[in-house]
This record gives C-alpha cells, sequence and structure tokens, in this order.
C-alpha cells in the first residue's frame, strides 16, 4: 500500500491541506475500526530531499517497494513525502510544509525514517519532531567525505546509512584506457547547489590529471549556448558530465537529459559518474549504479524491520559500483571488442543479430535436420543388411541348437557303459522271473495268483526298462516339451540310477542329502535332468586330478521362501578366477577340449523355468553349482541316500 503526498508549491495550498487534516482529526473517532485493520502494518515513511521526478528517486523507490512486497506482500504501509529543499531555502521550510509532516505523523510513529538526499538529514534533524527523530531510521546520501565535503548522515543512534561514494579518479582513469589517443577533457556541469558540489571535487580530481591532458569547463550556460560549445569541440577529446540538474537559466534537466541532448550534440565519447545517463548516450565506466542502491536500500528497510539493530548494517562502494558500459554506444566507437575493456564489465542495451535471437530455434531446427539425415541413411543401411542379418541369426540358432544336440550326445555317449549296467539288471530280471513262470507252469500246480504275481514283476521290469530308453531318447531330442509338476526328488534319484554306472567307473562318490519331504516343482523334466546331468558331469571332470578317495561329490536340497535350491559341491581344483564372473556365457570353458555350452544351456533352461543359477569356489576347495526353482504344492514323501 502507497500513500503518496506532500507537494509544498505556495501558501494557498499549505492552508488547504491543513484544513483538510482539521476534518481528518475530527472524523478519526468515526474512523477507528479502519485504523485497527492496519494495525499489523509496517509503517514505513521516505523522506525525500528534492522534488519528485527525479530518476534517481524512482531507483531507490522501486528498490524498496520490491523488497517490502517480496517480505510482507501487503502488510506494509508506504508514505513518500517530498521536502522539494530545491525549491525553498532550509530556513523557512517549516514554515512552507514540515509542519504539514509533524502534524500528520504526531500520532502515528513509524516503524521506519527513510531519509533520501542530498544532506538532508541537518534539516530532518532541525525541523522533525521528537516522534520522527526517534524513529529506527535509514540515511541515503552522497558521502564526499573522501574529497573533504562532509555532510552529516546519521539521524540517531539507530540509523542504517548508505553513503554514496564515488571514485572520479577511477572513472576518468577507465576512460582515457579506452581512448588513450585523448588529450583534452572537457567537464560539463549544471548550477544546481550539487551541481556546485560536483564541479568542485572534480576541479581537485582535475588537477591531479597527468600533465599532457588538459582540463576545461563549461559552466554557468543556459543550456543551448552548451550545446553550441561541444558541438564544435575538436577532435581527441572526452565530455564529462559530473552532475546537471539545472542550467544558468534554472531549466530542470536532470543528468539523463542532459547527456542525452549534449551526446546527440557532439561526435566525442561522453561518460558520467552514475547510472544517470547510461542508456542516454553515455559510453560507461565506473559507475554508481543506482539501481543497486534501489537494491540495497531495500534489503536495508526489511533487515530493520525484521529487528537487526540498524547501526550494524554496512555497505561499502563495491556494493553499488562497477564497470558498466553501453554495447551501442562502444559499437559506435568501435570498441565492443576492445581488450582494454575492465574484467568483470556488464555490457549493457546489445543489440542482437538475427541468428542471436533465434539462435535457441535454429540449433534446435538444425538438431532436427541433422537427426533426420542420421535415421534416414541408418535406415537405408539397416534395410540392405535387414536380410544379411536375418539369415545369419537363423544360421547362428540352427548352429546353437546343432551344438546343444551335440552336447546331449556326447553326454549320453559317455553314459553308455553306465546305461548297460542299468539295463541289464531289469532285462535280467525279467529273464528269471520268465524262468521261474515256465518252472511253475510245468510243475502242473493251479495257482493263479501266483501266476498273477510272476506276470506283474515281468511287466514292471519291462516298464523300468522301457523308462530307462524314453529318457535317453527325450534327452537326444530338440523338441520343447510342456512343463509339468514333477517330485524334484524322485527325479534326481532316477537320474542318479542312469548315472550310477559311470561314477563307478570314475570312482565318484556322490552324496546326496535331500529333504524328507517331497518336494514339487513345475517343470521340463528330461531338461532339469540335463542340467544336473551337466553338473554331475563337470564335477566329476574337476576332480580327474584327485585321488581316488577324494573324488567325492555332495548334492544338497533346500527349501526357503517357496523357493527350492538344489546345490552340487565337488572337491576338485576349482573354477579359474578369471573366468568365474563370466563362467556362465557361451564358450567360456576351462577345460582345452571343452565346447563351453554346457553351462550356457544350463542358464537358458533355469531361467526360462523362472530360477537362478550361480556357482562359486569354495574356501576348502572345490566349487559349488546352484540353482533355484519355484516351490508348488503336492503329495509328499522321501528320505536320504548315498550313491556310490
Amino acid at each position: 500500500m502507497d500513500t503518496i503526498t506532500g507537494k509544498f508549491y505556495n501558501g494557498k495550498v499549505v492552508r488547504s491541506r491543513l484544513l483538510l487534516l482539521t476534518t481528518i482529526l475530527f472524523l478519526m473517532p468515526f474512523l477507528s475500526g479502519s485504523g485497527q485493520e492496519a494495525a499489523g502494518n509496517k509503517n514505513i515513511l521516505i523522506l525525500f530531499a528534492y522534488s519528485p521526478g527525479r530518476p534517481a528517486y524512482r531507483y531507490i523507490l522501486e528498490g524498496i517497494r520490491e523488497k517490502l512486497s517480496a517480505r510482507y506482500r501487503d502488510a506494509y504501509i508506504l508514505h513518500t513525502e517530498y521536502l522539494e529543499m530545491d525549491k525553498y531555502p532550509t530556513v523557512s521550510f517549516a514554515d512552507k510544509g514540515f509542519a504539514w509532516i509533524n502534524e500528520k505523523y504526531r500520532n502515528q510513529k513509524p516503524d521506519l525514517l527513510v531519509c533520501v538526499g542530498v544532506n538532508v538529514i541537518p534539516a530532518i534533524k532541525k525541523l522533525a519532531n521528537p516522534v520522527l527523530l526517534n524513529c529506527p531510521a535509514l540515511s541515503i546520501d552522497y558521502d564526499f567525505s573522501n574529497y573533504g565535503v562532509p555532510f552529516d548522515l546519521v539521524l540517531n543512534k539507530r540509523t542504517t546509512v548508505i553513503g554514496l561514494r564515488f571514485n572520479i579518479e577511477k572513472e576518468i582513469s577507465t576512460a582515457l584506457a579506452l581512448f588513450p589517443e585523448a588529450r583534452s577533457i572537457y567537464f560539463v556541469c549544471g548550477k544546481l547547489t550539487l551541481d556546485s558540489i560536483f564541479l568542485s571535487i572534480t576541479k581537485k580530481v582535475a588537477g591531479k590529471l597527468r600533465p599532457d591532458v588538459k582540463t576545461e569547463f563549461i559552466t554557468e550556460l543556459p543550456m543551448d549556448e552548451i550545446l553550441g560549445k561541444v558541438r564544435h569541440l575538436p577532435t581527441g577529446c572526452i565530455v564529462f558530465v559530473p552532475s546537471f540538474n539545472t542550467d544558468s537559466k534554472g531549466v530542470p534537466y536532470f543528468n539523463t537529459e542532459a547527456v542525452r541532448l549534449i551526446s546527440q550534440a557532439t561526435v566525442s565519447p561522453v561518460f558520467t559518474y552514475s547510472t544517470m545517463g547510461l542508456g542516454d548516450g553515455a559510453v560507461g565506466g565506473y559507475l554508481l549504479d543506482f539501481n543497486r542502491v534501489g537494491i540495497l536500500s531495500g534489503d536495508a528497510a526489511v533487515k530493520i524491520l525484521d529487528g537487526v539493530d540498524p547501526a550494524t548494517i554496512r555497505y561499502g562502494e563495491r556494493d553499488y559500483s562497477g564497470y558498466l558500459f553501453d554495447w551501442r554506444v562502444l559499437k559506435r566507437f568501435n570498441l565492443t571488442r576492445n581488450s582494454q575493456l575492465p574484467a568483470g564489465s556488464s555490457l549493457l542495451f546489445r543489440e542482437e543479430t538475427f541468428f542471436q535471437r533465434n539462435i535457441g530455434i535454429l540449433i534446435i531446427a538444425g538438431l532436427f535436420v541433422l537427426v533426420e539425415t542420421i535415421l534416414i541413411f541408418n535406415l537405408i543401411l539397416l534395410y540392405r543388411r535387414q536380410k544379411k542379418i536375418t539369415a545369419r541369426l537363423k544360421a547362428t540358432e540352427n548352429k546353437f541348437r546343432e551344438l546343444v544336440r551335440e552336447d546331449r550326445i556326447l553326454r549320453i555317449g559317455q553314459l553308455t557303459a553306465s546305461l548297460s549296467h542299468e539295463l541289464n539288471q531289469p532285462m535280467t530280471a525279467i529273464l528269471s522271473t520268465a524262468q521261474a513262470g515256465i518252472r511253475f507252469i510245468d510243475s502242473g500246480r493251479q495257482d493263479p495268483a501266483l501266476l498273477r504275481e510272476i506276470l506283474q514283476n515281468i511287466a514292471e521290469d519291462d516298464k523300468r526298462m522301457a523308462n530307462l530308453l524314453a529318457s535317453i531318447r527325450s534327452m537326444m531330442k530338440l523338441e520343447k516339451r510342456e512343463k509339468e509338476i514333477i517330485n524334484l526328488n524322485e527325479l534326481i534319484r532316477e537320474l542318479l540310477r542312469i548315472y550310477g554306472g559311470e561314477a563307478v567307473t570314475r570312482h565318484d562318490r556322490i552324496h546326496l542329502d535331500l529333504t524328507d519331504d517331497p518336494v514339487y516343482v513345475l517343470a521340463d523334466p528330461i531338461q532339469i535332468q540335463q542340467v544336473i546331468l551337466n553338473l554331475l558331469q563337470n564335477g566329476s571332470q574337476a576332480m580327474e586330478v584327485k585321488k581316488q578317495e577324494e573324488r567325492k561329490m555332495v548334492i544338497t536340497e533346500s527349501v526357503s521362501d517357496g523357493m527350492v535350491t538344489i546345490s552340487l559341491r565337488d572337491y576338485g581344483t576349482g573354477i579359474p578366477e578369471e573366468i568365474l564372473a563370466r563362467i556362465f556365457n557361451p564358450f567360456v570353458t576351462s577345460r582345452k577340449e571343452g565346447i563351453g555350452i554346457g553351462l550356457s544351456i544350463s542358464r537358458s533352461i533355469i531361467e526360462d523355468h523362472g530360477g537362478k543359477i550361480w556357482a562359486r569356489n569354495m574356501t576348502e576347495g572345490g566349487a559349488e553349482f546352484s540353482f533355484s526353482l519355484k516351490q508348488v504344492h503336492h503329495e509328499s514323501g522321501n528320505t536320504q541316500d548315498h550313491y556310490h
């Protein structure tokens, strides 16, 4: 919320406002409700020394508003009063208007008093009432103490001072560095009291410049004569406008308008001490930035209102000054790429080319065209290679299937001796049982029950032999079968009956440690047998270098969280560390004569069943291969066995 008042042009205006004040005081009892609504708001009073309309005041006011709104949103009341000290002598100012300010804020003490302007503190100390004099204060004024012109900047013990110091030497040095051929500097100043202060300070600094730089001062003239002089300046000179508020006729211009007119009239570069003129024709340089001053003012105001001790809040020259340049003016003098620009300079008002304005769109469009071109080119290549790749895939798949079949046949070949032993037993049993039946018939005895038992035994032995042959035949086929619920324990026992002869031949002792209850899984029994058989063969081969009494393998079974794990542990040489992580990859083997696809096939089978397979070396020697499958519920029954 903003309340903007305080223009004192004549006595008639003052009398009318006094009448308005009397009316307000009379109505205050009836308006007390509205006052209570704003009781929680922060009250800020800003006293500007000069008349409204000055560009510097606008920056300060905007900075304070921005910070207050960000911190308090709408919960603040901002009052602004303009003392217009540039129009009225300080001695008679109390009669012109300060009495109105004292009366207005007698009963509504501000939470913060902001004093802005040239040497405004002495006037406020002399004319303000105790209510205003004892407020927490923020003082924003020029600090010329480094040039021997001291101002009183402190209102009371609770005052934050933003004393704006100029570094005129650095600004002149920057100008001479940019234009090293310059041998003359013309200083153009106005006639206001502030202009006179800047003029006297500038003369002190100019007297310390190097001897080859000539200085001249253009003052005490109306604007039209000043423009006539700068229009005919010799080449190789620089124009400075330290401060120009009014000309000799009292016509107000302020720095911004004066810089704009002077820069349009002369071909020489124009410089200022602050940003008042930057953007209106001034080159730039090391400037006091009023935009930063506004932000600092708002920051200080918020800190004071939040309870920070005003006397502890301090700001320095680096907070509000820096190297700022108008890119358009630099371009006019061919200085946009000048290496003499100070480090960290900010270039304002940069004019962008069509490419710079649309660089984002152009980059995206270029990338789109590039990506589309690459995609089209790749599609052409892919189309040409598609048939070749398809043919290679088919050939690879067929080759892999052949390798799988060869691996199975190799395994079966190794089991031929064991099979002959296993098949010999049921065939011998069939023969002996049939001979017993013939003798029973020859004896002439008639016992149908005994004859049925003899024939039933023959049938059972025949089925046993047929099952063995079917298992071997199925393992050699490439066909894919439907999964079924199988007793994993019985599956392992059946495989060991087939492998038993081979184990005896190799002097392998196999210890079987299964669960007491049967364990059921949904699987292809032939494929699971192939996995276990492959692990048995690998374990046996790993123990070839071991003595007969050391050739031992252990098959264990465990059930946990609905998963059954089968582990085969051998006491062989173990898995070389360099291939342990890749042992299940195709064509990875530690045996010179090995193909390296057995474990890869095993992994494919287990993963196809939704399980996992892994291997590890044991610290006591040898290796352990394990795989896990999901358990399903079914009828149960099992024991522990040993096979030798």
